[in-house]
């Protein structure tokens, strides 16, 4: 494995910024880390060489051509062709050592993805015999995730890169117990920027919501037609959402069709 100190891997994701020259395909995309609001390190792309990078973040914002990520970031892109210029003010190269076994258990989790969206992934009403092989499907999975997280802990990004997310949604589709037993790893990985705090806050309001409770974040609806699962302290539900990165709930709403009306702080008085 080859990684940054920890100042960058901890850092700001900041700038898929493009400078823009004359001419048609003089892009250049430049990804840089930034540390105590100064730039640490990062990679220059050859010029007109096409990047499609994609972050996740507890904040994002855009302004012309530069997107800044900020806290616990996770992205990806795939290296282009053509060289790759590296700069900063540290770099560390760590080759280190895979046993078979943990090799086997990230192929594993990488291998639940297509079973976890055999069915659902296709969207719409399921018959029952979808969902009966379905649920086998997760039952299985959720059986070997289980086994993962005894022996290596909650497989977060530096254990499992991508196949990380893929454990998380083994466990959004599991039952209900497995859900509450392991919450409080994925709280203890998001704590160490391991995992998405989205993933983080969906699984707090499913849980939440499945022990009669209202859910912190609006991510559970349910019903015909569907509604929102109650909100504790509603009136700042959007900043809660925007904490882990989650889009405003008139938003997530619409995605759904509904349109949602956000509730006042009953603590602001209006002035006479």
């Amino acid at each position: 494995m080859k990684h940054f100190s920890s100042t960058l891997l901890f850092a700001i994701l900041s700038c898929f910024g493009q400078a823009v020259y004359a001419g048609e395909d003089q892009t250049q995309t430049t990804i840089s880390f930034h540390a105590g609001g100064k730039p640490v390190g990062g990679f220059i792309f050859p010029i007109g060489v096409p990047v499609t990078p994609s972050a996740v973040a507890h904040r994002i914002d855009k302004n012309g051509t530069q997107t800044r990520y900020t806290g616990n970031v996770q992205g990806r892109f795939t290296p282009p062709p053509g060289q790759v210029i590296l700069f900063g003010a540290e770099m560390v190269v760590e080759q280190q050592t895979i046993s078979p076994e943990r090799a086997k258990a990230v192929r594993d989790l990488a291998a639940m993805a297509g079973s976890d969206q055999l069915y659902r992934g296709r969207g719409g009403e399921l018959t029952a015999e979808e969902w009966r092989i379905q649920t086998a499907l997760d039952t299985a999975n959720m059986a070997r995730l289980k086994e993962i997280v005894d022996t290596w802990g909650w497989p977060g990004l530096r254990f499992a890169g991508a196949a990380s997310q893929t454990a998380f949604l083994v466990l959004q589709h599991a039952d209900h117990d497995s859900q509450r037993r392991y919450l409080p790893l994925l709280r203890e990985a998001a704590a160490r920027g391991d995992v998405i705090g989205s993933h983080l806050a969906l699984l707090e309001d499913r849980v939440r919501v499945a022990d009669g409770k209202p859910q912190l974040y609006g991510s559970q609806l349910s019903g015909t037609p569907l509604r929102f699962e109650p909100i504790e302290d509603e009136a700042h539900v959007d900043e809660r959402r925007r904490s882990v990165g989650l889009e405003p709930m008139a938003d997530y709403a619409r995605r759904f069709g509904l349109e949602y009306a956000p509730k006042a702080d009953n603590r602001k008085k209006s002035s006479r």
